[in-house]
């Protein structure tokens, strides 16, 4: 790895290096910010698949209720437990099944070809704009049925969403920044819930104004939550995947090669980039009863950040961690989490990824990361995601 590469991967590569200190010193750990942190796979997976002892509602701790966040929570599947959460998943899922999903591949092909119509003859661009954002955000807005003109405003509500994590939030930032955009969402969502209703219509969001839960139609808090979470957790996961899959395949230039030749390497190196850049580092849970963690006595209402990044790279679970490898058995990476929670979005993520790396190896015989021009990272803490990804393309 290059100096230069060095420099724009520093924050992301700090992470990890704290990861393995972690694990060979740390693996239970306790602060006033994050609460007890946990880092190996295993105890991260029976946090997981143990939602009556660690509950998603973390929002609990935050110190003051915030009206709009609260409208927004109630219908959002990350921060809701069973049966809430059961229920409002069942409303949902069937937009993403994976036989749904196979069906958008044409959709989703058109609109790459598109994107990268956009830039052809450039010789460079930068891929998270010209590509990575658009690509999914389009995908998710056609399917709910929402106008790709308000792109711009999506990625402004994502940020503020991504800003909402785990009660961390500083209480200036909630009322400053986070709330106001939340407020400016729930109200654009609001407004096509109302046309909806008064219009019905087959799209996505057409559907869940006339969905109903025990019998009742769905109040405003669960379209807004539901539809607000679908334009975030939609776009993230998949603009986060392929800048990551660029950046490292531009690393492992043997392995670059090999999936050019042999394009049946494409899931399983997708499913390896999952496991090595997990889209986001941590979850959070709060405990509602007393229990223990690696040992350690837990009290009731106590804050814990799971750190799924970490847990992907447990040698206990995955030989040679830090090593990409395209054979690698990534059975059990924590990538899309596990247990109830488990992520909706992965089968469209999967397909968006595979789709547009392939049609990137297809329009361009070459394909390299611009380090000169300045690669940029989003906050690790929060999302594993280049913010500018600029590349050079020949052929």
């Amino acid at each position: 790895m290059t100096a230069t590469d060095d420099s724009a991967t520093a924050p992301v590569d700090s992470l990890f290096a704290w990861f393995r200190e972690m694990h060979e010193r740390n693996p239970v750990h306790h602060d006033d910010e994050y609460g007890w942190q946990l880092f190996r796979h295993a105890d991260i997976t029976r946090v997981l698949t143990d939602p009556k002892t660690f509950s998603s509602d973390t929002v609990r701790l935050f110190n003051r209720p915030q009206a709009d966040l609260d409208l927004f929570l109630t219908g959002n599947l990350v921060t809701n437990d069973p049966p809430h959460h059961r229920k409002l998943r069942q409303v949902i899922s069937q937009a993403f099944t994976p036989r749904v999903v196979a069906v958008l591949s044409d959709r989703i092909g058109k609109t790459v070809d598109a994107l990268l119509d956009g830039v052809s003859g450039a010789g460079s661009f930068d891929l998270i704009d010209a590509v990575a954002y658009p690509l999914p955000i389009i995908v998710v807005a056609e399917m709910l049925g929402l106008p790709a003109e308000d792109v711009p405003l999506y990625r402004a509500w994502g940020d503020a969403l991504g800003a909402l994590d785990a009660a961390t939030v500083p209480p200036e930032v909630m009322e400053n920044e986070v709330a106001p955009a939340i407020r400016e969402m729930n109200e654009y969502i609001l407004g096509h819930v109302r046309r909806r209703r008064a219009n019905p219509s087959d799209d996505l969001l057409g559907v869940l104004t006339r969905a109903t839960i025990d019998g009742e139609p769905l109040r405003d808090g669960y379209l807004i939550g539901l539809v607000g979470l679908t334009l975030f957790a939609g776009h993230a996961a998949s603009m986060a995947l392929i800048g990551n899959a660029i950046l490292t395949l531009d690393r492992h230039p043997e392995a670059f090669a090999a999936v050019r030749r042999d394009r049946a390497l494409l899931p399983g190196a997708i499913e390896e980039l999952m496991r090595l850049y997990p889209p986001f580092s941590r979850m959070a849970r709060v405990t509602t009863a007393e229990t223990e963690l690696g040992g350690h006595p837990v009290g009731r209402g106590e804050l814990v950040t799971l750190w799924v990044g970490a847990a992907n790279r447990d040698a206990v679970r995955f030989p040679d961690p830090d090593r990409f490898d395209l054979h690698r058995a990534t059975g059990g990476h924590l990538a899309f989490g596990q247990g109830v929670h488990f992520c909706l979005g992965a089968p469209l993520a999967r397909l968006e990824v595979g789709i547009a790396l392939n049609a990137l190896f297809d329009r361009f015989d070459h394909i390299a990361v611009d380090h000169p021009a300045g690669v940029e990272f989003e906050n690790p803490m929060q999302i594993i995601c280049p913010r500018r990804l600029p590349v050079r393309v020949s052929g």
